[in-house]
């Protein structure tokens, strides 16, 4: 499962887009190295860092997000860990993540579940 949200103020599409290329690019690296799972996962220096609301109210704030914010995953206070509004950034910042860094923790067993 991925779990995809687009840019709020710029077309949605265009971090959708560069999330499916993410996504296609880490799924043939899976696919490479034998992966079945991968999970994210904290660097030993961002265990302890201030978490916030996925997003800033002050920047987006509709009702029906508002009210259940709570629901939401939590941003960081470092880049990789919030969901910014820069495409800008992002257009470049993607294509170069790398996909053997420590925070991807690779796993060869079928992930537990209904599916």
């Amino acid at each position: 499962m991925v779990w995809v949200f687009g840019y709020f103020r710029a077309s949605w599409t265009l971090r959708v887009d560069m999330v499916a290329d993410f996504v296609c690019r880490l799924l043939k690296h899976m696919d490479a190295t034998g992966a079945k799972q991968v999970t994210p996962q904290l660097r030993e220096d961002e265990k302890d860092m201030p978490l916030s609301e996925w997003i800033d109210a002050d920047n987006f704030n509709p009702g029906y997000l508002m009210r259940d914010i709570h629901l939401m995953p939590r941003s960081g206070n470092t880049r990789e860990w919030q969901h910014t509004q820069d495409y800008w950034g992002e257009k470049d910042e993607f294509p170069e993540i790398d996909l053997t860094d420590g925070v991807f923790r690779y796993d060869a067993n079928r992930p537990s579940g209904n599916a």
